[in-house]
């Protein structure tokens, strides 16, 4: 890391100092902060003596809805099937980061669902836990001026935007217009001087889109400063299996993200394609769990089975 960030001619020398430049300073130091020490440093040495005590898994981080109701209706949207009805209440959202600092947690990752829809009781929640960082993923469509605001006062709130790749294969999937409220988030998130990246799924008609170089320098020049790139799952209301990637798109996008890494300024993440880094699958409390909106604890997103639900138990017993 010394070396890349010394060498002016490294892509990760470049990363860095646009960073520093285009990223409000309180915004930064609250993810060196609550990210990498207390979640990464300081939470690790809890994490693993629990582990040992109690011969169980104690995840990095914890994905939760705090809702099932979205305001857009996605083809093949993994979490319909829950139905729009279910939320965690503010109390349930709270008592969550409180045990899981006792047992060293220190990211909480927020999915749905659309979760801003609940954007007021997150701020309060990043207001009263200012040692978490937060995180979440967003259709986009309700960032406005007053949550960037709130998200500059608390400092420790991050957005992945959701989007396929350019304005056809985004509003293909998720509704026509939904591209151009994502461009005026991002947009509005950069005025702010805001941290946010982008989250994609990549499927037989849009891999060869999310991955181009046309897609990904654009992302780059509207302040997106890491990206998820999650391959097509068929689970969930109304799945369709034409949108599974091909095995020959799946060996692409492997090659393709490493690519970016070495070439781009931005932070590339493969959600299947980079297990051999996370030392294979990170779901069952490994390094992450799920807890949907009607508190079902589940081992993934992508796997809708649970035994307990956090209403019953306590994160421990989960």
């Amino acid at each position: 890391m010394r070396k890349a960030l010394l060498d002016e001619n490294s892509v990760w020398h470049d990363f860095v100092v646009d960073l520093f430049e285009n990223t409000d300073l309180k915004v930064l130091q609250k993810l060196v902060e609550c990210f990498v020490i207390n979640a990464n440093f300081e939470g690790m040495e809890r994490r693993r003596a629990l582990e040992e005590q109690y011969d169980c898994n104690v995840p990095w981080a914890i994905l939760m809805d705090p809702t099932s109701a979205c305001n857009l209706s996605c083809i093949g949207c993994w979490a319909a099937q829950y139905g729009g009805k279910n939320n965690l209440s503010y109390e349930v959202l709270d008592s969550i980061c409180r045990q899981g600092k006792e047992l060293g947690i220190y990211f909480y990752i927020f999915s749905g669902g659309e979760p801003l829809i609940r954007k007021k009781d997150i701020i309060r929640l990043c207001e009263e836990h200012q040692d978490c960082y937060f995180f979440a993923f967003t259709n986009g469509t309700l960032v406005d001026d007053e949550l960037c605001k709130e998200m500059l006062r608390v400092g420790n709130f991050a957005l992945a935007f959701s989007i396929e790749g350019d304005e056809e294969a985004t509003d293909m999937r998720r509704g026509k217009g939904t591209y151009r409220k994502v461009i005026e988030a991002m947009e509005r998130m950069r005025a702010h001087k805001l941290l946010f990246g982008y989250s994609t799924c990549y499927h037989r008609y849009n891999t060869e889109s999310v991955a181009s170089d046309e897609f990904v320098d654009d992302m780059i020049a509207r302040g997106c400063r890491f990206s998820w790139n999650f391959t097509y799952i068929p689970i969930g209301k109304d799945a369709r299996l034409d949108l599974l990637a091909t095995p020959e798109q799946r060996a692409y996008m492997y090659r393709r993200i490493r690519e970016i890494r070495e070439t781009k300024p931005i932070f590339a993440m493969d959600f299947w394609n980079d297990g051999e880094y996370a030392g294979g699958c990170i779901a069952g409390g490994r390094s992450y769990l799920h807890i949907n909106a009607a508190g079902d604890v589940e081992p993934c997103a992508f796997v809708h089975y649970s035994n307990v639900n956090i209403h019953d138990v306590t994160l421990l017993e989960r």
